[in-house]
């Protein structure tokens, strides 16, 4: 999955690229404006958003000369646009209802990278950072099964590969006391998806109950 553009996923057309930029917007956008946003030429877009509006799915106002281009939010196949242009959020959605039902639940687990920054590509690893609590060992049966289960998950929802870096409490902070390159790359783009708030942990936010 395309994670900037979740539509490329069935199309790689300028079609995708334009409800891309409409789907962002709830203000008409002239045509240059839309080329910009879609990263498109303008000719290419005029085309797409011509047919588009003959299909009803783009609502053209004229102003004059010009013309505004919005996304009909009414037109019956937009909440499938709409829907696909919110994956990413989703699977981050199903990541999180998974781990509430772990039998060995997690200290905390984050999505970082380029999936996080919603710059991944169809290529690119879902990095995913798990923290486990320190009486939980890495050879753990039921905790080993959890995690395996996670990764076949990601790319079975996403077609992208499951990147899991699974450390301890105290290995994470160890990490963090070294200032190893991991933890620049987790208080930039990491965001939690279950449990314990991950950039409280890295601030030393922890509690005796965590550990």
């Amino acid at each position: 999955m395309d994670w900037n553009n979740p539509l490329r996923a069935v199309a790689s057309t300028v079609d995708v690229d334009v409800l891309q930029a409409l789907g962002r917007t709830h203000t008409g956008v002239t045509g240059l404006q839309l080329a910009q946003l879609a990263g498109r030429s303008y000719a290419q877009v005029s085309a797409v958003v011509d047919r588009l509006a003959e299909q009803g799915l783009v609502q053209a106002e004229q102003h004059g000369r010009t013309y505004s281009y919005r996304l009909n939010r009414d037109h019956v196949v937009a909440r499938a646009v709409l829907d696909a242009l919110g994956a990413a959020q989703r699977v981050e959605q199903e990541i999180s209802h998974t781990i509430e039902s772990w039998e060995v639940p997690p200290i905390s687990v984050a999505i970082f990278g380029s999936a996080a920054r919603r710059e991944g590509e169809a290529t690119s690893d879902v990095d995913l950072l798990v923290v486990r609590g320190d009486n939980v060992s890495d050879d753990d049966l039921g905790w080993a099964f959890q995690t395996a289960k996670l990764a076949e998950q990601v790319e079975l929802l996403t077609g992208n590969r499951a990147q899991l870096i699974d450390l301890t409490l105290d290995e994470l902070l160890q990490a963090r006391q070294a200032n190893e390159p991991l933890i620049d790359s987790l208080r930039v783009d990491a965001r939690t998806l279950a449990g314990a708030d991950l950039q409280e942990l890295l601030a030393g936010e922890v509690s005796d109950g965590a550990r």
